[in-house]
């Protein structure tokens, strides 16, 4: 007898599969339908936000949206945005700099838990998780290997600097779209 699935997964099995995945320690794990209108509304916000940065401090990174981050054999993320300084091929293979969460009810536990771990662990050295419904930002820095909170703001501005670019974000802003 034989089992219709077998665990770990791993990257060369998820480069198989069709849909939208994430793979945590060896196990699939479906993505939900499509971010909805909210969501959607605030991650261009925060795009545009980087992208108005990025274009006066003339930095060469990159801001990438739902493009896959393989940190190794049995872990592909997929974060909101990232931001890396270094062009990518394919998909984003070393901690980037920056990654923006933005909290749905279907994800908000895993942002919260295992990728606030993860990037930590991995050296992603900036990691903000956006939550919509209620209107809340958290913002964390990568100090001596472990995230401490820097801001945690519900309106106003947020800034983050980037190897020397400074990015405003305003939070007012993102709630309006919304």
């Amino acid at each position: 007898m034989s089992l219709a699935y077998k665990l770990p997964y791993t990257y060369e099995d998820y480069k198989l599969w069709e849909g939208d995945w994430e793979l945590i320690d060896g196990e699939a794990v479906a993505m939900a339908p499509s971010p909805i209108g909210p969501h959607q509304a605030i991650l261009s916000k925060i795009i545009i936000d980087i992208g108005k940065a990025f274009d006066r401090c003339k930095k060469p990174c990159h801001i990438y949206a739902e493009l896959d981050y393989i940190i190794d054999e049995f872990n592909v993320f997929r974060p909101d945005i990232a931001i890396t300084c270094q062009k990518i091929v394919d998909f984003i293979r070393t901690p980037p700099k920056f990654i923006v969460e933005i909290l749905s009810p279907s994800t908000a536990l895993k942002d919260t838990t295992i990728k606030f771990q993860t990037y930590q662990k991995e050296g992603v050295e900036y990691y903000m998780m956006v939550d919509y419904n209620l209107k809340k930002v958290k913002l964390y820095k990568l100090i001596d290997f472990e995230y401490k909170k820097i801001d945690e703001k519900s309106e106003g501005k947020m800034e983050v600097d980037i190897d020397g670019c400074s990015i405003p974000f305003d939070l007012d802003a993102w709630w309006q779209s919304i």
